[in-house]
């Protein structure tokens, strides 16, 4: 009889944590994180992203950046070849991660770009405004950087991880945009023709 009685108070547990997840995942009224505008371009042999974080910055991220610890947004970029009949094949993955510190002396926030935990980039910025743009506009950042032409389809998804939340006082889950897609196209690496201007990723695929 123990075990009968158990088995309702494990399901409603269950229930009451995938509830509790999910009403943190999007709060009531709010507009959820997402990833917008995402273009693919070819640099040469390299791929070029660019895109912009929206509502990704809300009262609790600005109380920890203005606390002067440092706080970031991780971007999670990947290119996978299109498999119709089994799943998307990775190719490459990049990571940046943009940490922003605010001076309370200077008044001044410093910004830092690390592509794959290696120091590509920093900024000062002295306006929330212009920090909010610094931290979610990325513009041709390259993430991959092929040396042999690939064939295939291809499509390039990004997302962003805004910290963590912990569900009920037990789990740990992480704050995170759903994957925003490019469009897929077909071709990948070094043009035929010489070159460093910026193109459309290869070919659109309009299939």
């Amino acid at each position: 009889m123990q075990r009968l009685r158990g088995r309702p108070f494990a399901a409603a547990l269950l229930l009451a944590l995938t509830v509790g997840i999910t009403s943190l995942a999007t709060p009531a009224g709010a507009t959820p994180a997402r990833i917008s505008d995402l273009l693919v371009e070819r640099e040469g042999g390299r791929l070029l992203a660019s895109f912009q974080l929206i509502d990704g910055f809300d009262e609790s991220l600005w109380e920890r950046i203005d606390s002067g610890l440092p706080t970031s947004i991780l971007y999670e970029i990947k290119l996978e070849r299109i498999r119709r009949y089994w799943f998307d094949r990775r190719l490459a993955k990049s990571e940046l991660q943009v940490i922003a510190m605010y001076n309370a002396l200077t008044r001044q926030y410093l910004v830092n770009y690390k592509q794959d935990g290696r120091l590509i980039s920093s900024r000062m910025v002295k306006t929330r405004a212009e920090l909010e743009q610094a931290m979610t506009i990325l513009h041709a950042l390259a993430f991959v950087a092929l040396d042999e032409p690939q064939s295939g389809r291809w499509v390039v998804r990004v997302r962003a991880e805004l910290g963590s939340k912990t569900v009920m006082l037990l789990i740990p889950t992480a704050i995170q945009t759903p994957w925003a897609e490019s469009a897929t196209f077909t071709g990948l690496g070094p043009p035929a023709a010489t070159g460093d201007e910026v193109r459309p990723a290869a070919n659109p695929d309009t299939r």
